[in-house]
């Protein structure tokens, strides 16, 4: 063998080798930092599994459909703003081979007094657009166009979600900087929330909670919830 590709295959095992080891120190401080942070907050840090699945979030939204080697990480379980709390690093990988990715991202799941219809809702691409030209799932609303333009929104439920969207929640989720828009998803008592691909740094995770649980209390008071079913 031509030594120049020996060599070629040794510094690629190398580099490999280094960046193997440099993500399972990254791993360790970050699971070392959210272990001591979770009582600060007044959470149970749980690792990969729901100590009690009584408290477990009903994760049967869009995210937990996507792609193959679904993990989670670092959960933390609690109260936070007066609901019941789950914040997790979640992963999964899509593609194969070369263009084999794996998704990172940091979410945090609210169990909430009311029953909502399963949707989801996140900023819209150019892609997006495309790709509803053919299927037409994406749920519009000719009132609001710049709601239209920036979200994509769908569920099974389109009946259901336009009456939860009302008005004065269109205007608020208009008004949300374009930087700062989440994917936001529901299921029945479980509302979600996270940035696609964002793990959020341990010193940052109660300005995380503080900021996602205005958003959700502020999109639940803006909805038509006039008989919201309670939780059992």
């Amino acid at each position: 063998m031509n030594p120049y590709v020996i060599w070629i295959i040794i510094a690629v095992l190398a580099i490999s080798t280094a960046l193997s080891i440099f993500s399972s120190i990254q791993q360790k401080k970050r699971i070392a930092a959210l272990t001591a942070l979770a009582p600060i907050l007044g959470f149970n840090f749980e690792g990969e599994n729901w100590s009690n699945p009584t408290r477990a979030p009903r994760l049967q939204t869009a995210l937990f459909d996507r792609g193959r080697d679904q993990r989670f990480k670092n959960i933390m379980s609690g109260n936070f703003a007066g609901m019941s709390t789950s914040v997790f690093d979640y992963f999964y990988t899509t593609g194969g081979g070369r263009s084999s990715q794996t998704w990172s991202q940091t979410v945090v799941a609210f169990s909430i007094d009311s029953s909502l219809p399963s949707f989801e809702l996140r900023p819209e691409s150019f892609i997006d657009r495309i790709g509803d030209a053919f299927t037409h799932k994406d749920i519009d609303f000719p009132s609001n166009p710049e709601f239209s333009h920036r979200y994509l929104l769908r569920g099974p439920e389109e009946i259901k979600i336009c009456e939860l969207f009302t008005p004065a929640l269109l205007a608020f989720l208009e008004q949300m900087p374009a930087d700062k828009i989440w994917h936001i998803e529901a299921e029945s008592y479980t509302f979600l929330l996270y940035r696609s691909g964002v793990l959020v740094a341990p010193e940052a995770i109660r300005g995380f909670l503080e900021e996602t649980s205005s958003v959700t209390k502020t999109f639940l008071s803006c909805c038509d919830l006039k008989n919201p079913a309670k939780q059992p």
